[in-house]
C-alpha cells in the first residue's frame, strides 16, 4: 500500500468514528436545504440521513457497550 504524500491540510475530510461521519453529512444536508435545493436532491438527502442515522446507531451502541461493562464489573465485585 503506498503512503499518502499530500498535506494533510489539503487532503479533505478525515473520516474516523462515526460522530466524523454524522458532521459531514450534516454539512452536505445544510447546505441543500440553504441553497434551496432539497427537493431536487430529496433522494440524496434521504440516503444521507439512512447513513447519519445508521452512524448515530453505533455511537450509541458504543456508549451501550460501555455501560453494559461497567454494570457486568459492578456485578462481579458484589460477588
Amino acid at each position: 500500500m503506498t503512503e499518502n504524500n499530500t498535506p494533510k491540510s489539503a487532503r479533505g475530510v478525515t473520516l474516523r468514528e462515526p460522530k466524523d461521519v454524522r458532521r459531514v453529512i450534516q454539512r452536505i444536508t445544510s447546505k441543500a436545504f440553504q441553497e434551496g435545493s432539497e427537493l431536487e436532491y430529496a433522494g440524496r438527502i434521504a440516503q444521507l440521513m439512512g447513513c447519519w442515522l445508521k452512524a448515530w446507531e453505533l455511537d450509541k451502541l458504543s456508549d451501550i457497550e460501555q455501560r453494559l461493562a461497567a454494570l457486568e464489573k459492578a456485578k462481579e465485585t458484589k460477588k
